[in-house]
């Protein structure tokens, strides 16, 4: 019975590692899925950007990513990203293990993550999202992953969504696997090296 129930937790997604701009591009999960804290305070989870695959994604991780963001983000000019033709990585995300409000959470998603850039100039904006974070590169790589925050600490990079009618949480924490950190790290090294040769 307990490995059926393990069985069902267990999903299949795509997860994208968003640049635009030399940013890093994060999503704030939709207020159903908000966090109520004991001090009557509301959090949110910040993450990539993606999610389950869907019947009409077939076994296609790559669609799914391209759904997705069509979801996610408004005013995309679809010409202009460019996504690796692979996953730069998988990864079994197991919600207890990096989502603070869930520790005794046992779901877990088999993610393929894909590098997507954004080369269009214009500003980007949430669709369905209550906000996107857009973080320098430089900024991203000293953040601190493995604690709750207030959300007021992250305000200069939050692009809330005008249509949402909700507040937005007062606190966050991110679910972004150590891994997304270590490539964007490898990433920016090769960038400096670039820019100095």
């Amino acid at each position: 019975m307990e490995i059926a129930d393990k069985t069902l937790n267990k999903v299949r997604g795509a997860e994208a590692i968003v640049i635009h701009n030399v940013n890093v591009v994060l999503g704030m999960q939709k207020p159903q899925r908000w966090y109520e804290l004991e001090n009557g305070k509301r959090a949110a989870i910040i993450k990539t950007l993606g999610g389950q695959k869907e019947e009409d994604d077939g076994e296609s991780s790559k669609k799914t990513i391209l759904r997705e963001i069509s979801e996610e983000l408004k005013g995309i000019d679809f010409t202009k990203m460019k996504i690796t033709k692979h996953p730069i990585f998988s990864k079994e995300v197991r919600m207890g293990e990096m989502n603070p409000f869930e520790r005794d959470s046992d779901l877990s998603m088999h993610a393929d993550f894909y590098l997507l850039n954004i080369t269009d100039d214009r500003k980007i904006q949430p669709d369905d999202l209550p906000a996107l974070v857009e973080i320098p590169l430089d900024d991203f790589l000293e953040l601190d992953f493995d604690r709750v925050d207030r959300l007021d600490h992250l305000q200069k990079y939050v692009i809330e969504n005008k249509e949402n009618t909700q507040t937005l949480p007062q606190y966050y924490a991110f679910m972004v696997p150590k891994e997304v950190k270590d490539f964007l790290k490898t990433l920016f090294k090769r960038k400096e090296e670039e820019e100095r040769e």
